[in-house]
């Protein structure tokens, strides 16, 4: 499991909530342990359920209501019993929202729209056969550019490349058009799960019966990563 997946899954919210099977549950945690920003959004977003919890018991149950107020079906709803922790419970979302969620949002704004000169390692002509492996060394949680040709064949539809970490786990997978599959593929490589090491970057080709991990194998490239601190 890598963050994207994460992220695209909504899985921080499903765990917390007790929506995700045992699998994809035990999957996450191992996950989590590794990422600093899921660890991150896991622990806030837990603190603002929390909270969330706390003023939602103030409700009151419709039995309770004033007696004038069961006079209307709705009528409760404008009593300050619940209004009151209503209100409260929407600064809170706006507090979240303001502290933990846009902030994050400003942060990955900048730095997309800031120019950056990024450090690369470049596979084209490929190390399958042995020979020197390329090696990059990277500033703490930098982004760097891996450059790869892809070997095109006519009978596939698209490719995906996998990228799997020193310790033998998938980091992430992307999916990549044959149209741009004819050029060198230059793949921006985030921060996310980073380790210092030997990784594999392994290209398959997909037909329409086939993709991701279930395509067929093209190349497998190494390279080196060396994180400076």
């Amino acid at each position: 499991m890598d963050h994207h997946d994460a992220v695209r899954l909504s899985l921080v919210e499903k765990y917390l909530l007790g929506e995700l099977p045992p699998e994809l549950r035990d999957e996450f945690e191992e996950h989590y342990f590794d990422c600093q920003e899921c660890g991150a959004d896991l622990r806030a977003t837990a603190a603002f359920l929390d909270a969330a919890k706390k003023e939602l018991k103030a409700f009151p149950d419709a039995k309770h209501a004033p007696t004038q107020a069961k006079k209307s079906r709705l009528g409760w709803l404008w009593s300050p019993a619940f209004v009151l922790p209503a209100l409260a419970a929407c600064l809170l979302v706006i507090a979240y929202q303001n502290i933990v969620i846009f902030p994050h949002f400003r942060s990955a704004l900048a730095q997309l729209r800031a120019p950056e000169i990024l450090p690369s390692v470049s596979l084209v002509g490929g190390n399958s056969r042995g020979g020197q492996t390329p090696s990059i060394t990277v500033r703490g949680a930098q982004p760097f550019l891996v450059l790869v040709d892809i070997p095109p064949q006519d009978r596939f539809s698209s490719y995906t490349c996998l990228l799997y970490s020193p310790s033998g786990s998938l980091t992430w997978r992307l999916q990549v058009s044959a149209q741009l599959a004819k050029d060198t593929v230059s793949i921006r490589v985030p921060s996310v799960n980073r380790m210092a090491g030997s990784y594999s970057l392994v290209v398959k080709g997909n037909t329409d019966q086939s993709a991701g991990e279930t395509g067929i194998d093209l190349a497998h490239y190494r390279f080196m990563l060396n994180i400076q601190d």
